[in-house]
């Protein structure tokens, strides 16, 4: 089936869509992979006149994609013989999976097994016959392997950008973890991909532009001008990792398709519809909103509104409290520093807000977001309509005050002053 999706075999099945949750593949193959403390080898070649990429398990099974599609199809039994799991579709298959059985390796209906590769390998090169059953054209494949790892001695991928530094990077579920050839070689040869390129936005000495991963389809942001040559490498280096990680969670949502029943199985997750904006660009200052609501399953979507901002002259994420008198450390963390919490209410009374004056106003229809600021609140910056500003933002907030994610007020820099730290001024009010 896999082979006739992609386009090189005429006989055959109908082409299946072939589809995978972020940063859970181990879960979602199930019995199709073992346990993670396993050594895994990854192969890379060709199947038919398609690139695949395929892992394997020292004690059988794995999985393997197709660059083009990027979509995890799990993988079972002995090398000598991996069966294919089949997609859960139709009324026998949507059952056989509901009895706790995925990824099926089987037809539920007729007890055929899914596609077979038959093979060895020697001297470090898996080759053999792929099959879609009897009676079907067969394919040849040859890989050559690229890496053995132990996932379980790679290091974290899931720790947050933000642990160790004051709010203003709300990254949300985004890893700032390197997916790198040497650890994590299965999933970085999944990123390597041709990305379409965007319109460049030129601003004095920088500039950005966009690009797409055709797989998943939504734009995320590339530096493309900076004085310093190397900081658009080393910003650039950031964005591609967040760009990577949430492409990696929209292909693993569409793989759902193999392993999962919910509404959203074989779905991108809504990733292709996230909104990913530069707000801001300076010499010294890039501001990026990732926004949308992502849903693979669960009890309620990802509704996030996550902006961080790159120090370009460090190149690395900026430390606002290097700036700014913005925060008061505590035991638990950071909270808004009472110079902040001024300058905020101060804004919003003159825009006739805040939660009194929002209350009086509309109490039936009152919403409370005002009050709820103070504990998610997350900076970053927005130049609009030629004005540039310091955002106070929403992030993070429970799935039910989802309405108010977003900027609450905007402070113009030049109503900074009393939070103002000496080395704000180089990065405000760059000299040409």
């Amino acid at each position: 089936h896999a082979l006739a999706r992609d386009g090189l075999v005429t006989e055959g099945p109908t082409m299946r869509n072939a589809t995978r949750l972020f940063l859970a593949w181990a879960t979602l193959l199930g019995s199709a992979m073992p346990a993670l403390a396993e050594v895994r080898t990854v192969y890379q070649g060709t199947l038919g006149t398609s690139e695949v990429v395929l892992e394997m398990n020292a004690s059988g099974g794995g999985r393997y994609f197709y660059r083009r599609h990027g979509v995890d199809i799990p993988l079972s039994g002995p090398v000598t013989k991996l069966v294919e799991a089949l997609p859960i579709q139709g009324e026998a298959m949507y059952r056989a999976a509901q009895g706790g059985n995925a990824p099926l390796f089987e037809d539920a209906q007729t007890r055929q097994p899914g596609p077979a590769w038959r093979g060895q390998v020697v001297d470090g090169t898996f080759a053999g016959s792929w099959s879609d059953g009897p009676g079907k054209k067969d394919a040849a494949f040859e890989l050559r392997q690229v890496r053995r790892y132990d996932p379980d001695k790679s290091p974290g991928a899931t720790e947050r950008v933000t642990r160790a530094i004051p709010p203003g990077n709300t990254t949300g579920a985004a890893s700032d973890a390197p997916v790198s050839i040497e650890t994590a070689p299965y999933d970085h040869l999944k990123l390597q991909t041709s990305l379409k390129q965007g319109a460049e936005h030129v601003s004095g000495a920088v500039a950005w532009r966009m690009v797409i991963d055709p797989r998943t389809r939504f734009s995320y942001p590339r530096l493309t001008r900076h004085p310093d040559a190397r900081m658009v490498e080393k910003v650039n280096a950031i964005l591609a990792r967040r760009h990577g990680q949430l492409n990696l969670a929209a292909l693993e949502c569409k793989a759902t398709l193999y392993t999962e029943t919910h509404p959203a199985a074989g779905s991108l997750g809504n990733y292709d519809a996230e909104s990913v904006r530069v707000t801001f660009l300076s010499p010294t200052l890039m501001s990026v909103v990732e926004s949308g609501s992502t849903d693979c399953g669960g009890a309620h979507p990802h509704n996030h509104y996550a902006p961080y901002t790159l120090d370009l002259v460090r190149g690395e994420y900026l430390d606002f409290e290097r700036l700014f008198r913005a925060f008061t450390r505590t035991p638990d963390g950071f909270v808004p520093s009472q110079t902040l919490m001024a300058l905020i209410g101060k804004k919003l009374k003159a825009q006739g807000r805040g939660p009194e004056s929002a209350a009086a106003a509309d109490p039936q229809h009152y919403t409370g977001c005002d009050e709820v600021w103070p504990q998610y609140l997350a900076l970053h910056f927005e130049r609009t309509h030629g004005r540039d500003a310091l955002a106070v933002a929403v992030s993070g907030v429970p799935h039910a005050l989802g309405a108010c994610l977003g900027t609450t007020v905007a402070l113009p820099f030049t109503e900074l002053k009393p939070l103002l730290k000496p080395a704000a001024g180089a990065y405000l009010f760059p000299k040409p």
